[in-house]
Parts: structure tokens; sequence; C-alpha cells
């Protein structure tokens, strides 16, 4: 067995059909399918039922999928290190991020992170969690954080930070004049992303649950968007606090937190038989540190005094 058989065979498991696996490689077919021949008869047994569209896993394919995934990052994991050099952090960086770990996260550190290793070429782009997730499995980016994360085994997933959900108004508006049950309040003229966004389908299950009472509702795909409404008029919205910490900081806005609660949960994706490089791995670990610090921070205004009628 060599890494001609493991190529093959995780191409063909993922397309699904030995034909696409053979496009994905730019080989014929027939080379396809002898290769796999060959490693199922070293193997000892089918790791595909044949069918007649395309082709299925065995029990033994999927397990022996899962061991390919692993020999797939180690290799990549060698190749980068002896590319850049052990001591060296160097190269690329593709990144995806949700709106509000763009807004709200990266600013903090990312200038230190860029003066600290002048030698990596960062490129960030900033998308919903299915766009995000498409990127990370096509190769556009090396790495993306995102808040709803899809169940595909060609990922690595892992949980990030929580980050607690407030509802949002003007800053004298009715987070900073409301107390108790979102339920009890008045229908609510509501600001949300569309379900495209995966916030969205975690705050339908969260409004559905606790039955908010909705008025109107309107629909606005951008994090900027959304709190320039919110700050000049008497609509509200749902949002994670590490995306408002400067506006509530500077008394534009007035945040309380749901009751009952409901956090949004963060997740590092990025594909499993890709290693994550230094680079990336401390951006990571930066972006980890930040939320750190944005929860020290959400918790020090709480407790002062000044701005405490600003959150609840």
């Amino acid at each position: 067995m060599d890494l001609r058989h493991i190529t093959a065979f995780v191409a063909a498991y993922e397309e699904g059909s030995i034909n696409r696996a053979a496009q994905r490689l730019n080989l014929a077919q027939p080379s396809v399918s002898g290769i796999l021949r060959d490693l199922e008869a070293e193997i000892g047994g089918p790791l595909f039922e044949r069918l007649a569209r395309g082709s299925r896993p065995t029990i033994a394919g999927d397990t022996f999928y899962k061991h390919c995934l692993r020999v797939l990052a180690e290799i990549d994991a060698a190749r980068k290190a002896v590319t850049n050099g052990a001591d060296r952090v160097a190269g690329p960086v593709h990144i995806g991020l949700a709106p509000t770990v763009a807004k709200g996260l990266m600013p903090r550190f990312i200038a230190g992170y860029l003066a600290d290793y002048p030698d990596v070429q960062l490129r960030v782009a900033e998308a919903f969690s299915g766009p995000l997730a498409e990127w990370t499995l096509s190769g556009e980016v090396d790495f993306a954080v995102v808040a709803v994360p899809p169940v595909d085994r060609r990922l690595v997933i892992r949980r990030l930070a929580p980050d607690p959900i407030f509802l949002i108004s003007a800053a004298g508006g009715l987070a900073a004049t409301t107390t108790g049950p979102l339920s009890a309040m008045a229908p609510l003229k509501l600001v949300m992303p569309s379900p495209r966004n995966g916030l969205r389908i975690m705050l339908d299950r969260y409004i559905h649950a606790v039955g908010l009472p909705i008025d109107r509702l309107i629909e606005v795909d951008s994090l900027h968007g959304t709190l320039e409404v919110v700050k000049r008029s008497d609509w509200v919205t749902l949002l994670s606090i590490t995306s408002i910490l400067r506006e509530l900081d500077r008394g534009e806005l007035a945040a309380r937190r749901t009751d009952p609660p409901v956090d949004l949960e963060f997740y590092l994706i990025h594909p499993a038989r890709r290693a994550l490089s230094a680079a990336a791995a401390l951006f990571v670990a930066r972006l980890e540190q930040a939320f750190c610090v944005s929860q020290a921070e959400w918790a020090h205004l709480v407790a002062d005094e000044t701005v405490s009628a600003t959150i609840r």
C-alpha cells in the first residue's frame, strides 16, 4: 500500500463515484479502478459496494477512510514543516471568519500577529457559516471560524468558545428599560439575518422555544447594517456580545441578556486531510486569547457602575 492507493481511495470515497474520482485525480477511470482493486486485494475485502450509479462505502471503507485522513494530514504537516523550515513561521494563510469574529475579535490581535510574523501573507474572507464551510472543503480557505458547523467527515471540527446572545437596542431603548423574560415583552420590531446565516437558524429555534413575540421582522445580511438600523430607530436585534462591545463602551447601544439565556457557539473547521500550518495554528491561538479577553471585558462592563445602565 502506498500514497497512490490512499489518494485514489479518498477521492472515490468523497466523490461517491470512481468516474468522478478519476476526473478529480486527472487519471483514466480504468486506472483508478485498478488501483482500488489492488488496494482491496491487499486489505482482503471490499471497500465499496459498486452500484448502478456510483459506489457506496462498506463498513470497512468507512473505517479505512478515517485512517486515511490521518495519514494525509501527517504527510501534509511534514511537507509544510520541511517547506517552511522547522523554526520559521511563514507562507500564505487563507482564513474564513464569521462576521462577529471578523468585527469583534480579529482587530484586537491582527496588528500584533502580523508584526510578530512578518513572513506570513494573510488573506481573510468574511461570510456566513454555509459559504465558509464550502470554501473550507474546496480549499479556498485553510480553515474557518463558524457559528454553525456542518456535519461532514471531511472536516475536523473543534469548539472554540461560547458567546452570550443579548437583546440589542438603541441606547435608551428596550434593552435599557425592560427586564424579565423576553416572552413577556410587547411584540418586537426585530432585525434578523436571513436564513442563509447560521446565526438565524439558531435564533429561530430559540424564538420558537421561548415564544418571543414579534410584531415585524426585517432581514439584513450585514452586521454593520443591522447595528446602524438599531442605533437610529426603535428596532431591536439579537446578537452575540462580542460583536458590540465597542458600541456599548461608547454608549451607542444598550444590551440585556436573553431571558432565558442562550449562547452562540463558535467552531474551528478545517479539512481533515490537511494539517494547519504553524502560521495558521498561531492565528487560532491568538483568536482563542481574544475570546478570553472579550469575555473578561464583558464581565467588567457588567460590574462597572458607569456603564451598567447600557448592559443588563
